[in-house]
């Protein structure tokens, strides 16, 4: 889906598969006023600081979401909780659904290097985010979900658009 460009090393361009992908993505996303009005209020009971248990993600054109679900491929994203990117659990949930994502997000070796360069490729071909931190786009979202079962808390996700 994506070819190194001529233009600019280190960048990728897409090909159309890359944009129907992306297409997909965005058409999946809820954007209702309901579902807008409730990621607001799951939103305001977030802390106000980015420690342990917050993961953020941002990056201007292209989705980090989507990023990490090219990268992961349908198999693996489907052992993620919600539904692209969304989701609310309570404490059981969390320690329930915890073994799957560490199977799921837990990369080492060759499929992390492919993971990342998938991220590297998303970021850049769709976006105009060519620093965009890989590494942790993959190793977030499992440190909170592990700070929530340690500390006996729920979890929340969301992907935004503004």
């Amino acid at each position: 889906m994506f070819t190194p460009s001529t233009s600019s090393p280190g960048d990728w361009s897409v090909d159309e598969d890359a944009l129907r992908l992306s297409a997909f993505f965005d058409a999946c996303r809820d954007d209702s006023d309901h579902a807008e009005k409730s990621r607001d209020t799951v939103m305001d009971l977030f802390p106000p600081d980015i420690g342990e248990g917050l993961f953020v993600a941002t990056a201007r054109k292209a989705d980090p979401f989507s990023a990490l679900a090219y990268a992961l491929g349908p198999d693996a994203m489907l052992r993620l909780p919600g539904r692209f990117g969304d989701f609310l659990l309570d404490a059981g949930q969390v320690r329930a659904r915890l073994p799957a994502v560490e199977e799921t997000l837990v990369l080492t070796g060759t499929p992390r290097r492919d993971a990342i360069g998938r991220i590297h490729a998303w970021m850049t071909g769709l976006g105009d985010d060519p620093a965009h931190d890989a590494d942790e786009l993959l190793d977030g979202p499992l440190r909170v979900l592990r700070h929530a079962a340690r500390t006996g808390h729920g979890a929340a996700g969301q992907v935004r658009w503004y």
